[in-house]
């Protein structure tokens, strides 16, 4: 299943990419009524990719970097039709997470999908990106996969007609641009923004907003990360987190 609560009742998360010839950002607020949200690094093996996810307790990633300069997030909240189709395979696990281990580039991401099943598309549309500013957002419309392929500044989600004034504007992609951009299309109420994230797809850093509430922001590069082994940090307390020994990937969090 794509992720783990694609029939939330309303239109969950905002994503966006800031792209130009030297820059492609990708932006996240991720809107859920969990608070247990973490990041978790997962080192290259056996051939595949390394990544980071961001997500919640549960293991399943919302969305992730791989070192390739692959990156996705999801938005919820559709309700299109979906039906098996005998030739096409499962995917082995949490399918955006194996999409990060074995593809590079969106047209790679292209291929996986149209060769894999994925019932949480019903529920649930993907925007992935790589560091050369092509994107595509994939999902299913009238019960066939839809891929929406662009090499421009653009996303949806729940912050959508602010997101689109704001992008006719052509902001630089920057990471203060964007942070601007999550902090209008923030949710609140039931399925308030927990945390916002910013990749940069070519560098390999990571800005993460704990608390979108708040102007805290916290910066990881996912090299020096991978270096240190498979770990994690819980959000809500990732200030703490760093002065202390690291946490190794729960069973959950693994390949």
């Amino acid at each position: 299943m794509l992720f783990n609560f694609g029939s939330a009742p309303v239109r969950a998360c905002t994503i966006f990419v800031l792209t130009d010839t030297n820059h492609t950002l990708f932006f996240n607020n991720e809107d859920w009524s969990n608070p247990n949200s973490r990041i978790w690094f997962i080192p290259a093996h056996l051939g595949d990719y390394g990544y980071v996810c961001v997500g919640f307790d549960s293991g399943r990633s919302e969305g992730g970097l791989n070192t390739e300069g692959l990156a996705y997030d999801v938005v919820a909240g559709f309700d299109e039709k979906w039906r098996a189709d005998a030739r096409l395979r499962s995917s082995r696990g949490h399918s955006p997470q194996r999409m990060l281990e074995t593809c590079g580039t969106v047209q790679e991401a292209i291929a996986f999908y149209r060769q894999r099943e994925e019932p949480g598309f019903a529920h649930c549309k993907l925007l992935v990106a790589d560091k050369i500013g092509a994107s595509a957002i994939i999902g299913y419309h009238a019960g066939k996969l839809q891929i929406e392929a662009s090499t421009q500044c653009r996303g949806f989600g729940y912050g959508g007609q602010t997101l689109d004034a704001l992008l006719d504007k052509h902001p630089e992609p920057t990471v203060a641009n964007g942070a601007s951009i999550l902090r209008a299309c923030r949710q609140t109420g039931q399925y308030a923004t927990k945390y916002s994230n910013v990749f940069d797809l070519k560098s390999g850093e990571i800005v993460i907003f704990p608390f979108p509430e708040r102007d805290v922001q916290v910066t990881f590069n996912l090299f020096t990360e991978l270096k240190k082994g498979g770990h994690y940090f819980d959000l809500p307390q990732v200030q703490e987190q760093l002065q202390q020994p690291l946490k190794p990937l729960l069973p959950n969090m693994k390949r």
